[in-house]
């Protein structure tokens, strides 16, 4: 491409970049960072086959799927953990923030926002990036009541067949 500069005309996502090749060209191309294309080709896949085992209840079969756990100390990082994993906020503050196990998971979407549920005390409750925050002390006064209070029960994604419901 002798002679044509790439500049950067806009950036739809945070995995995605409009370049265009020829600023005297209304043609552009998107361009995914390596890391992303190999995800989405390789581990996106996976991820997706063991959602579907998960749905089928396989493990009450004796089954062991791939689980990741984070657990730690008080203001040990967990919550940071997660938050890189899934890209979203979680609670923060001084004290014990995450005071019951939050069970998340990733599934692959074709909406470019992503879909964010609870479920707990036989509620399912839909809310989105900006809240979730909200959404998860919430849900947390509801398990472990409004103190400081910790509880065995978690915050748990719904079953995909209970959503919107």
């Amino acid at each position: 491409m002798k002679g044509s500069k790439k500049r950067v005309v806009s950036k739809p996502s945070s995995s995605r970049t409009i370049v265009k090749a020829n600023p005297n060209d209304n043609k552009s191309v998107t361009i995914e960072p390596p890391i992303v294309s190999s995800y989405n080709d390789q581990i996106r896949p996976l991820l997706d086959t063991v959602d579907r085992m998960r749905n089928l209840n396989v493990m009450k079969e004796g089954i062991q799927l791939p689980t990741i756990v984070v657990v730690g100390d008080q203001s040990s990082g967990k919550s940071s953990v997660l938050e890189s994993l899934a890209g979203i906020s979680l609670p923060r503050g001084q004290g014990i923030c995450t005071r019951v196990p939050l069970v998340m998971r990733l599934q692959g979407s074709t909406s470019s926002e992503p879909e964010i549920w609870l479920e707990y005390s036989d509620k399912v409750v839909q809310t989105d990036e900006e809240h979730i925050a909200e959404a998860i002390y919430a849900a947390t006064d509801v398990i472990a009541g409004s103190s400081k209070g910790v509880s065995d029960a978690p915050l748990t994604p719904p079953r995909e067949e209970s959503w919107g419901s």
